[in-house]
C-alpha cells in the first residue's frame, strides 16, 4: 500500500507505448508538448535494445520518468488464447502500476499485442498510426505483417489495430495532410512530428536530438537518399530490393553527391551499390534530419519513404515512382 502527504498529491500518470524509431520520435514529442506535467511511464519493446542501447537516456534527459522494456521476444506466436495469456503475464510481470493507474494511455504500434491487455482490461486507448499517412494505407501493413508473422496479423485484424476500428479506441492521432480517406471529427487528431520539432523550445529540441546523436553530421552532400526496408516487410527479397536501388541509381541519380541514409530496420548492404557514396552510420528518425547537420543538403531522393511527409517544409522531396523499376 502506497502512503501519500496530503501536502504532497501523487502527480496524475500517462502511459506511453511505441516500437519503431519513428513512434519512439512521436511519443517523445507528444509528451514534451501535451503531459510535460503529469509522471509518464513508457514501455518499450525488448528488441528495440539492438537498435538503442541508450534508451536509458530516455530518463536521464527527463523526457520520460519510468522506461520498462516488454519481453515480445518471449511471447511465441500461436494461438490467440496463449498469446492473451502470456500478454497478461508478462504486463503484471514487468510493469509495477496496475493499469487503472494512468489517467490516459497512449499506443503507438497498436498492432502489438500490448493492445491486446488493454481490450482484456476494457481500458479506452488512444491510437497513435503506425507511420505518417499509414491510417488511410493500413492494408498494407496488415499485409506485410502477415508475409512475417500470419498469426499475430490475423490476431491484430480482428481486433481492428491496423487502423484503430476497436471499440476501445477513443481517439486516432495521425498526420492528416497525409492521409487519403476522410479524417474529419473529433475522432481524429492532427499530430505532426515536423511541426511538434518546430514548437519546441531549442532546449528541449536538443534533448531530443541527443538521445539519438551524440554530435552533429557533415554533410556536404548534393541530396539524400533515403532507403527502405522492403525486404524486411516480406515485399520483396533483397536481391529484387538490391536491383530496385541498382536501378535508381543508374537512371536518376547518376552524377549527385549522395549521403545515404538507411532505415533503422534496412539491414542490406549499400556500399556495393553506391561506391561512391557516403553514409549516416547513426540510427536516428529521418524526422530529424533538418536538425543534425552542419551543412544540410537541399535534396532528399525516396520511392516512398513514409518519413518525407514530415520532411516537406526542409528539404526538396523527389519521389521516384516505383513501379517501373519494381519488377
Amino acid at each position: 500500500m502506497k502512503f501519500i502527504l496530503d501536502s504532497e498529491p501523487e502527480k496524475p500518470m500517462v502511459l506511453y507505448h511505441a516500437v519503431s524509431s519513428y513512434q519512439l520520435l512521436e511519443v517523445m514529442l507528444h509528451r514534451l508538448i501535451y503531459h510535460e506535467m503529469e509522471k509518464a511511464i513508457l514501455i518499450l519493446p525488448d528488441f528495440i535494445v539492438e537498435k538503442y542501447p541508450q534508451y536509458r537516456r530516455l530518463e536521464r534527459f527527463g523526457i520520460f520518468d519510468e522506461v520498462y522494456l516488454f519481453p515480445y521476444l518471449r511471447i511465441p506466436h500461436r494461438d490467440e488464447a496463449h498469446i492473451l495469456e502470456d500478454v497478461n503475464r508478462c504486463f503484471e510481470q514487468r510493469i509495477p502500476y496496475e493499469i487503472t493507474d494512468f489517467s490516459h494511455v497512449y499506443v503507438a504500434g497498436a498492432h502489438f499485442y500490448f493492445s491486446l491487455y488493454l481490450i482484456q482490461q476494457a481500458i479506452p486507448f488512444v491510437f497513435f498510426e503506425d507511420a505518417a499517412g499509414v491510417v488511410s494505407r493500413w492494408e498494407s501493413l496488415y499485409g506485410a505483417l502477415r508475409n512475417t508473422f500470419p498469426i499475430h496479423a490475423e490476431i491484430a485484424y480482428k481486433y481492428g489495430l491496423f487502423h484503430g476500428e476497436n471499440p476501445y479506441v477513443r481517439h486516432v492521432i495521425c498526420l492528416k495532410r497525409a492521409q487519403s480517406i476522410d479524417v474529419t471529427g473529433e475522432r481524429y487528431q492532427d499530430f505532426s512530428v515536423e511541426e511538434a520539432l518546430e514548437r519546441l523550445s531549442a532546449q528541449k529540441r536538443r534533448r531530443v536530438i541527443h538521445f539519438f546523436l551524440k554530435h552533429r553530421l557533415m554533410g556536404g552532400a548534393d541530396a539524400i537518399l533515403l532507403t527502405q526496408h522492403y525486404a524486411g516487410l516480406g515485399l520483396m527479397d533483397e536481391e529484387k530490393q538490391k536491383r530496385l536501388y541498382l536501378r535508381m541509381r543508374d537512371e536518376v541519380l547518376q552524377g549527385l553527391r549522395l549521403l545515404i541514409k538507411t532505415h533503422p530496420d534496412d539491414t542490406l548492404d549499400y556500399r556495393d551499390i553506391f561506391p561512391n557514396a557516403s553514409f549516416i552510420r547513426e540510427v536516428f528518425p529521418a524526422e530529424l534530419l533538418p536538425y543534425v547537420f552542419w551543412r544540410k543538403p537541399d535534396t532528399i531522393y525516396t520511392f516512398d519513404s513514409t518519413g518525407c511527409e514530415n520532411l516537406q517544409r526542409h528539404f526538396n522531396i523527389r519521389k521516384v515512382r516505383r513501379e517501373p523499376y519494381d519488377e
